[in-house]
């Protein structure tokens, strides 16, 4: 009876260790931003497919995909700069600018719109160097700078287009027959496909490479990556550029998929983007974030758009639904870093 009553007696004691170590995983699995995200997206995801008739249709899907590229390889840029502690409220105006100035060279240049559109990589790659100097040389707020720079090229853009949107003569081009096609006779658009590839590639860079430590280093504490001998000013330079080359790559798919440089294109992008960033899980104040985490928010604003309109519900409501999403997505994030940093103390 003693030996049955001690062995009674353990059994919560030997009980509580196991139970213990379940809840920590549970909560490194939700203290894991990425995880958090997926669950916010599935969420969305089938609250629309019984809501909204036919969100689930294929055409719904490629539809979601095909506007789902351009955001998602900007996305990529803006993780970067917001890990790096900085952001770009320029890059709206930028691709506007960048569109029009492409259909320039090619409807009134006659340039190979292929020859163009490097012309305009170049063009997108040499604004961005622009920021990532007046932020890392000059030391102006990068508020402050991409605002500025937000201004110029809207005006530049309608000096540019003279107010009028610009169609591309001759759409039989090989250019923009790739622009548009499927990729190798799938239902997937070509631009998603390079999107997945330029998302692949820079969720590696950030979470891989000395680089991608040195961005997170570099937004986390900037006094102390100086003082472990990062340069990070080099660091912020090279996440301007990047963002502006990506910004030049999107101009040119997107006027090789429509054909047109439209005016006002770019309006409101800068908040798309900055938008799908947050709701990934990337810190305001830099330091965390990932380019998965990204492309959630991306896809999430995309089934919000969609699913509103399949709903029958009015437009105007798509900015409500994206701002509550936002909201949500700022008091997760909060939440998420809470229990991540109970983690780490109780495992000190």
């Amino acid at each position: 009876m003693v030996g049955e009553a001690a062995l009674i007696g353990r059994q919560p004691s030997e009980a509580a260790p196991s139970e213990n170590s379940s809840v920590r995983r549970a909560g490194r699995l939700l203290a894991n931003r990425d995880v958090a995200i997926v669950l916010v997206a599935l969420a969305i995801f089938a609250v629309f497919s019984i809501i909204a008739p036919n969100f689930l249709a294929a055409s719904v899907m490629i539809d979601l995909a095909r506007r789902s590229a351009i955001l998602g390889i900007l996305s990529v840029g803006m993780t970067f700069l917001f890990v790096a502690g900085e952001f770009d409220l320029s890059i709206g105006s930028h691709y506007g600018f960048l569109l029009i100035l492409l259909a320039k060279l090619t409807e009134n240049l006659g340039l190979d719109p292929w020859v163009a559109s490097l012309l305009i990589l170049l063009a997108g790659t040499a604004i961005g160097a622009v920021n990532g100097i007046l932020v890392t040389r000059i030391g102006l707020p990068s508020f402050i700078a991409t605002l500025g720079m937000l201004i110029l090229l809207r005006g530049a853009t309608q000096t540019l287009s003279s107010g009028y949107p610009i169609p591309a003569k001759n759409t039989g081009l090989a250019f923009y027959q790739i622009m548009r096609a499927n990729f190798a006779g799938t239902d997937l658009p070509n631009v998603f496909v390079l999107m997945l590839v330029i998302v692949a590639i820079g969720g590696l860079i950030l979470a891989k490479t000395k680089f991608g430590s040195d961005v997170y280093s570099t937004g986390g504490n900037q006094e102390a990556a100086r003082n472990t001998g990062i340069d990070t000013r080099r660091v912020k330079f090279i996440c301007f550029v990047g963002m502006g080359t990506l910004v030049g790559l999107c101009s040119a798919l997107l006027y090789g998929r429509v054909g047109l440089a439209p005016l006002g294109a770019g309006n409101n992008l800068e908040l798309q983007v900055i938008a799908a960033v947050i709701i990934g899980g990337t810190s305001l104040f830099g330091g965390r974030g990932t380019v998965f985490g990204s492309l959630m928010g991306v896809f999430i604003l995309g089934m919000i758009t969609s699913g509103i309109i399949l709903s029958g519900i009015s437009q105007f409501w798509d900015g409500v639904g994206t701002a509550v999403v936002i909201l949500i997505a700022a008091e997760l994030n909060i939440l998420v870093q809470r229990a991540s940093d109970r983690l780490v103390r109780r495992e000190a």
